[in-house]
């Protein structure tokens, strides 16, 4: 019976659901026993997952040692880094809370740049398939008319090279993507970004990222320093290991938290609410509204973008539109001439 529970538990997900983890998180703060919290989640669904990890815990592994098998990929590699420093509660903790921050600013971002993105690209791709497969035969039909096709032959080289251009920049762009995707070339991306092109909204974007977390990690009771050496450890995400990192140093150097706030990794006005907050008593709300201001500050250069690309998207559709019904138009006109 025992071989063919194995047996079921490496044919099923061996991973627990993150909703199963966050139920575990807020069980564990109840200060309930590890084994209380798992065998009030463990349900028909679950039950040999949990049993085989209840197994391991009688029989004297911590629970520290061998969560990582059982975790989700969305926290799997945060608590790899935390356990390092932290106690596993801790660690669930700071994991979950980092998840959902996470996954709140890529559920926006994708939401803002999605649909702008496939529909301008689906525009160019009608566009493009038209002028392969279908405008050859209508120009020959002209010419066979001997009509003057001097100006729709004008225009197909320009709706060519708008063609080739955005198709071009997505080349470009996804290129650019893949070679910076490894966390030791983003540094260097990052590094580049913030040198020749200090008020981009990528370091506003990054940069609001770090002070969440930081601000998660004083809001459960982490000093400043202790928040530091968290988020120099997350090494899945490279640039807030990296910011983190940076504003430690300079730290460690002599420098005010003003100062190496300063740096040109950092929004510039970051420093702006960092001075402020050291005449106040409330650190952590200032970081808030620094982020809250970031936030809008995203939202709104990110509806510009937005609008800019369905504005390009619906100029292609029209032009195409109006460009169809003009070619479309030109047998009729030239049977009419003769």
């Amino acid at each position: 019976m025992e071989f063919l529970n194995k047996m079921l538990l490496k044919l099923k997900r061996r991973t627990i659901p993150i909703e199963d983890i966050v139920f575990l998180n807020e069980l564990l703060k109840t200060d309930l026993p590890i084994k209380s919290c798992i065998n009030l989640i463990k349900n028909k669904g679950n039950e040999i997952l949990f049993d085989d990890l209840l197994d391991k815990l009688d029989k004297g592994f911590l629970i520290e040692d061998i969560i990582q098998d059982y975790l989700p990929k969305e926290i799997s590699p945060y608590m790899v880094n935390l356990l390092k420093r932290l106690s596993f509660k801790e660690s669930l903790d700071l994991a979950i809370s980092f998840y959902n921050k996470n996954k709140e600013n890529s559920k926006q971002l994708e939401k803002a740049i999605t649909y702008p993105i496939i529909l301008l690209f689906i525009s160019l791709t009608g566009l493009y398939l038209f002028d392969s497969y279908g405008l050859d035969s209508i120009l020959n039909l002209m010419r066979s008319f001997n009509s003057d096709i001097s100006t729709f032959m004008g225009l197909r080289i320009i709706m060519r090279i708008v063609i080739y251009f955005f198709y071009f920049s997505f080349l470009i762009l996804s290129i650019v993507i893949l070679i910076f995707i490894n966390p030791k070339r983003i540094r260097i991306f990052y590094i580049l970004l913030s040198k020749y092109l200090p008020n981009s909204l990528i370091k506003v974007y990054f940069t609001e990222d770090f002070v969440s977390l930081f601000v998660i990690c004083l809001k459960l009771g982490y000093k400043s320093k202790e928040a530091l050496e968290i988020l120099k450890g997350l090494t899945n995400r490279p640039l807030i290991c990296f910011l983190a990192s940076h504003l430690d140093d300079n730290l460690m150097q002599g420098e005010s938290l003003i100062e190496a706030s300063g740096q040109i990794y950092f929004d510039d006005i970051l420093k702006k609410f960092i001075n402020i907050a050291s005449y106040t008593n409330n650190f952590t709300g200032i970081l808030e509204n620094y982020t809250e201001l970031s936030k809008e500050k995203i939202k709104n250069k990110m509806k510009l973008i937005t609008t800019i690309l369905q504005l390009a998207s619906y100029f292609v559709i029209g032009m195409v539109i109006i460009f169809i019904y003009q070619v479309l138009f030109l047998p009729m006109q030239a049977i009419t001439s003769l």
